[in-house]
């Protein structure tokens, strides 16, 4: 059985590497206990995922197989189960926790203080002095946070008093039952079985409905329900039907035509009202409180595409002011923006390839066409075709693919001789996406700009981003509407963290090309549960997309350093040099 720490330890590798000794120094432990939890760990996962140790780069986590990782996970830990225990007794003592679950009582209250983070969005975790804990939320959200626990475990809890045999029969008697059609079978299963479950707590009025098809469903399964449980059932099964109905691809449109007025470098097309027409009415009809399985982290793509995530915030934000629909995780919406502002990244990039044989040349152009994005190429057959194209066009690469030797002068130049392959390809693509970035460094991260904040260890995070959104906007490098957008952003959460650097950010409606400005703090913090030792106040121009590759870029090579590296930059000339590693 991993124990918690080690629990830990693996959550912190799937976020990003990190040394031995942070790992050591953030559990409290020594190096040598934490490199025999790595062996147990590798042990118990057998072959699911690994943890390797690779010198500069760190400990690292190698996820083989998700699904199985995930399901391994959930098995040796224990928080479903004391969520469980909060919903099926009203008030619990930390005492009574430990008893039931057999684990130290500072153990609990450890999980508990974890636990309220972890759902903090989702829903609330309360305490009374000399009551207990409970789930703070109306009844219907019990029910429904039981039913997630529920789908994803029948057995979680001996006071449930469900065994298999019953659980099956339940399931078959529901499968001809057709009153609520948007709704999962399984999903009906679990909200059956969680008001059961809960039928002795529900304080509803009893309204005869025992004619109802559900009503005879359930007495043939062996299930008997009372008029007040009947009634909880059918009313939140009727009030998810219709809050599924109500999402069309109308409704879609018009939420994003308003997110894009806050976001107008963002983008709107038939796929991707399509794409969150299926997914909020999923959402709507089968609410997800707590996830099935423990997703990985998707940090690396929110830094890669904050657009997308920021876009995500406010689209969920309108979902639930104008029609009362909560949805619990960004994150899937987020990667639907930045799938849609992937397909529309139009500008065609000019590279030029040196090639001697006609034949090779040709197939080597249809190839970059076709699997490098917004590519064109242009065919030179010697160094002298080569000089006159120069002098035409401003190439953003040259792929010299054959063997003739060009003059140092000649910057952009990637070597792929002969057919290029898949591995060249992705050479190339990774070439294209970052060569004007390592181009401009100087330019996109002005050291003239930054400066170190004096903050104290009492300040707040908002506190802080307001004094130095000022500082920037006084000296000129940001207008008072940028410096107002990045304060806003900060409040709404999520903030946008890579590897301890806090990246506060808005985006420009001027003509303005990226700047970033990079700020040392005297005291390190912690933001949305991560600490922050810096951070990079960044503004993108909203009407050039091909700058949001920027972020992309930052995400890789931060990502690149163990923590502690980041943490330790003491100026902005060091964080362009880490830049250029």
């Amino acid at each position: 059985m991993l124990n918690e720490r080690q629990l830990s330890l693996l959550v912190k590798l799937e976020h990003q590497p990190s040394s031995l000794a942070e790992l050591a120094q953030q559990a409290g432990v020594s190096a040598r206990t934490v490199s025999r939890d790595i062996d147990y760990l590798n042990f118990t996962l057998s072959g699911r995922a690994r943890v390797t140790s690779q010198g500069s780069a760190g400990v690292q986590l190698e996820i083989l197989d998700r699904k199985h990782y995930f399901q391994l996970l959930q098995r040796h830990d224990n928080d479903d189960q004391l969520l469980a225990l909060l919903l099926l007794n009203g008030f619990t003592t930390r005492l009574q926790l430990a008893d039931a679950l057999s684990l130290p009582e500072t153990l609990i209250a450890d999980k508990l203080v974890k636990l309220r983070q972890r759902y903090e969005k989702v829903f609330s975790i309360a305490g009374r002095p000399g009551v207990g804990y409970f789930i703070d939320e109306p009844e219907s959200r019990q029910i429904l946070i039981l039913a997630n626990l529920l789908k994803k475990d029948p057995f979680i809890s001996p006071l449930t008093g469900f065994n298999f045999a019953a659980v099956e029969r339940l399931t078959s008697s529901l499968s001809s039952l057709q009153a609520w059609p948007a709704v999962e079978h399984e999903y009906v299963v679990s909200v059956v079985l969680a008001v059961w479950a809960m039928r002795n707590l529900l304080r509803g009025t009893a309204i005869k409905k025992a004619d109802h098809e559900v009503a005879l469903c359930i007495e043939n399964a062996g299930f008997y329900f009372s008029e007040k449980a009947l009634n909880a059932l059918i009313s939140l099964l009727d009030e998810l039907q219709c809050q599924a109905t109500r999402v069309t691809p109308e409704l879609i449109q018009q939420l994003l035509a308003e997110t894009l007025n806050a976001h107008p470098g963002g983008v709107l097309d038939e796929q991707l009202i399509e794409d969150l027409t299926g997914h909020i009415t999923r959402c709507a009809a089968s609410p997800v409180w707590i996830a099935e399985s423990r997703q990985g982290s998707m940090n690396n793509l929110k830094a890669a595409w904050p657009v997308a995530f920021d876009m995500s915030i406010r689209f969920i934000g309108l979902l639930r002011e104008q029609q009362g629909i909560i949805i619990p995780d960004s994150d899937l919406i987020g990667l639907y923006f930045a799938c849609a502002l992937e397909r529309h990244q139009t500008d065609r990039r000019p590279v030029i390839l040196l090639a001697e044989q006609n034949a090779i040349a040709t197939i080597n152009k249809l190839a970059i066409e076709r699997d490098v994005l917004n590519c064109r190429v242009h065919i030179a057959r010697s160094v002298a075709g080569l000089v006159g194209l120069l002098e035409e066009i401003q190439p953003v690469c040259i792929i010299n693919n054959s063997h003739l030797v060009l003059d140092e002068s000649i910057n952009n130049v990637l070597n792929i001789r002969n057919i290029i392959t898949p591995a060249g390809i992705s050479q190339i693509r990774d070439f294209l996406d970052t060569v004007f970035i390592r181009q401009n460094l100087d330019r996109l991260f002005p050291v003239e700009g930054c400066f170190h904040d004096e903050n104290l260890p009492e300040d707040t995070w908002l506190e802080i981003c307001a004094r130095v959104s000022q500082r920037l906007m006084k000296q000129g490098q940001l207008t008072a509407d940028e410096a107002w957008r990045i304060c806003q952003r900060e409040q709404e959460g999520e903030n946008l963290i890579v590897n301890q650097l806090a990246i506060p950010h808005c985006w420009s409606e001027k003509e303005t090309s990226f700047r970033g400005f990079f700020i040392t703090l005297s005291h390190p913090l912690i933001v949305n549960h991560e600490p922050v030792s810096h951070l990079l106040i960044a503004c993108a121009s909203a009407s050039a997309r091909h700058e949001l590759k920027i972020f992309s870029y930052l995400a890789t090579a931060l990502y690149k350093h163990v923590p502690g590296k980041i943490a330790g930059l003491k100026s902005a000339e060091e964080f362009v040099r880490l830049l250029r590693e």
